[in-house]
């Protein structure tokens, strides 16, 4: 049910998506599309009202939107993944977002440029914290801390802030996902207390206080690098789709050099089955591994080290595959891609922006599975 009214806002998403850039943010009609079909609590505890599905029918979903604007499904994806994050979080966290206001959203800035300063109760946290995606539309935001405690190690943690206490800085002017509304997140000694954190290990290993409060809702014992690069890269995979079917279509009209057919050149098809090849074998990748990866999670069978970095190495490689294919199909359509109003450009601009995101980075993710290859334990912050 909530694939189909996702599928439905597809039209409404593609009519905005020129004013969504330009604006740089989700326009406020969207994020009410969203809230009213029901898919921005698709993972939300049921206990607050949410649909606590799968994994997977959210992924699904992040797919379906960028069909029609690739900023607005980045933002639906950001918004609809921290659900989990917060059901992760202790029992007075998850009242404290969801109890007077069951519909509440959560944005973020989750890497830990800044640290927390240990007080009576928890920590004040001041700072910078930037590309926190959907931030105008977020009531509370999760921000990425290193945060000294009793024992003087500093370990990361996620630390829950209302928005109230949060200044939005307005500096998000970029390449591509331009109507994210990717701002910074400025903190002045804000209080955080402890009930309002929770450690980033313990979401690496799937040991998380939210998992003892709802051992039944099987994602919340899911360890974090095991499911979330399903989230944010559906994105790309979708735009590549979309490309794929864009070009061959544009081609058909299309004379080379004034004389002869395009869609006749040899080179022309070498070219358009490669990059038709790389986006297809990306979207089977991807896809293969998502099925399996939920059939593991709901077999009961722990999750291991290897397993989430097998994740993580499959999905950076099938966005690097993803990428490739997206500029042979540029390479192919020629010059005419680089005008504004062509529409295979904002997906260019799209693809490449998502290629510079950690949960696609070819460093950050082969690194830690060749290291199980190797029998070598994990680097903190990498299980």
């Amino acid at each position: 049910m909530l694939i189909e009214r996702a599928r439905a806002l597809v039209p409404a998403l593609a009519a905005r998506a020129t004013r969504t850039e330009a604006d740089r943010r989700v326009p406020v009609e969207t994020l009410a599309e969203y809230r009213q079909s029901g898919i921005l609590r698709a993972l939300q505890p049921r206990r607050f009202g949410g649909a606590q599905q799968a994994f997977s029918v959210f992924s699904e979903i992040v797919e379906i939107l960028a069909e029609g604007c690739a900023s607005s499904a980045w933002v639906y994806a950001v918004l609809g993944e921290h659900q989990w994050i917060v059901a992760c979080m202790s029992d007075q966290a998850q009242t404290d977002v969801w109890g007077d206001a069951p519909e509440a959203v959560v944005s973020s800035s989750l890497a830990p440029r800044n640290n927390g300063v240990p007080v009576a109760g928890g920590w004040r946290l001041s700072g910078d914290f930037p590309f926190s995606s959907g931030c105008d539309h977020a009531q509370w935001a999760i921000l990425g801390a290193r945060a000294e405690d009793s024992a003087g190690n500093r370990p990361t943690r996620y630390m829950l802030v209302p928005m109230a206490q949060v200044e939005i800085v307005d500096d998000w002017h970029v390449l591509g996902l331009r109507g994210t509304g990717s701002k910074t997140l400025r903190l002045n000694d804000v209080f955080v207390p402890a009930h309002r954190t929770v450690l980033l290990g313990d979401l690496l290993a799937g040991t998380t206080p939210g998992s003892a409060i709802l051992p039944g809702y099987s994602l919340l014992r899911a360890p974090r690098g095991f499911l979330v690069p399903f989230s944010l890269p559906s994105v790309t995979f979708s735009l590549a789709r979309k490309a794929l079917a864009m070009v061959p279509a544009a081609l058909q009209s299309r004379l080379s050099r004034g004389t002869r057919d395009l869609v006749e050149s040899e080179v022309v098809q070498l070219h358009l089955a490669e990059a038709g090849g790389d986006i297809d074998l990306a979207s089977l990748i991807v896809r293969s591994r998502r099925t399996e990866s939920m059939a593991l999670l709901e077999s009961g069978r722990a999750v291991t080290v290897a397993d989430a970095a097998r994740n993580r190495r499959d999905v950076s490689y099938a966005a690097e595959m993803v990428r490739r294919g997206v500029e042979r199909l540029v390479e192919i359509a020629g010059s005419r891609t680089m005008r504004n109003d062509d529409p295979l450009q904002p997906i260019l601009r799209d693809v490449t922006t998502i290629a510079t995101h950690a949960v696609v980075s070819r460093q950050i993710n082969y690194i830690p599975y060749g290291r199980t290859m190797l029998g070598l334990p994990p680097l903190p912050g990498e299980a």
